[in-house]
């Protein structure tokens, strides 16, 4: 069965729910701020996810239980979070707002020993990230722009500009696309995709949409899911097909800023 994860940031909570956004069930919710982003390791039964409020990565079981600090030190502001199982490592955007911090990609083993920099110049506000790892890339949003670099960190390429603010980001690696979440508020803020390297972007939705944060795909049903919300408590997690088309609202309820977001089968 399908099964897809949030974080929320304003109830400080981690959450799943069917596919279909069915049978809703609290995973986590004690020792948490601000949960930013989540990644979901099938193999391992576990579940990653960076925490901007108290400055650290963690992990539990998939139902939430045993969580456990992994990275605790030099972490300011983490972002997004991304799994690579087969190398066994972690891997996040630290946007360190700060004159004496520098905005970076990080990764580390998954239980957080070996913390790495791999990224620290040329960056703003990093956000989601994820992993390319037939072509072994790193792809990262940022303020007004969206980046990749080897997974050493080498060879950072921009393939983006935008005017808006990219967010969540997640790719289709066996058609050549990626997909992210651009916000400027309702009545601007859309979601895109475009090619791997950049080129020949697209408009996907571009209506009802306020500040839709996380990505997650799942290409076996053609399918693309998020969570948004306003400043008006409004929020809901949402999916669409592919290119945009019958949008949905799956879960409307229990909600107050849905922001990382990922799925799982079992």
């Amino acid at each position: 069965m399908r099964k897809m994860y949030w974080t929320d940031l304003r109830t400080s909570k981690i959450q799943c729910a069917n596919a279909d956004g069915s049978d809703v069930k609290d995973l986590v919710t004690t020792g948490l701020r601000i949960p930013n982003s989540i990644a979901l390791d099938g193999d391992e039964g576990k579940m990653y996810w960076t925490d901007a409020g108290t400055s650290k990565i963690q992990r539990a079981n998939l139902d939430g239980s045993d969580a456990e600090d992994l990275v605790v030190t030099d972490v300011y502001l983490p972002g997004g979070m991304t799994v690579h199982g087969k190398r066994r490592k972690i891997y996040w955007t630290d946007a360190a707002w700060g004159e004496t911090v520098e905005c970076k990609v990080q990764r580390a083993d998954l239980d957080g020993s070996h913390v790495e920099t791999l990224v620290f110049t040329e960056m703003s506000i990093p956000n989601g990230i994820v992993l390319d790892l037939d072509m072994g890339k790193i792809y990262w949003t940022d303020l007004t722009k969206i980046q990749r670099a080897n997974l050493d960190g080498s060879y950072v390429e921009t393939l983006v500009f935008t005017e808006l603010l990219p967010l969540g980001i997640a790719l289709d690696v066996g058609e050549g696309k990626m997909y992210w979440t651009n916000y400027k508020g309702a009545g601007v803020s859309k979601i895109q995709r475009a090619n791997l390297d950049g080129s020949d972007v697209e408009d996907l939705v571009t209506a009802g949409l306020d500040r839709p944060s996380g990505i997650a795909l799942d290409v076996v049903t053609g399918k693309m899911y998020w969570g948004d919300y306003d400043n008006y408590g409004t929020a809901k997690i949402q999916c669409a097909n592919l290119d945009g088309s019958d949008v949905e609202d799956l879960v409307t309820t229990g909600l107050d800023r849905p922001s990382g977001i990922a799925l799982c089968c079992f």
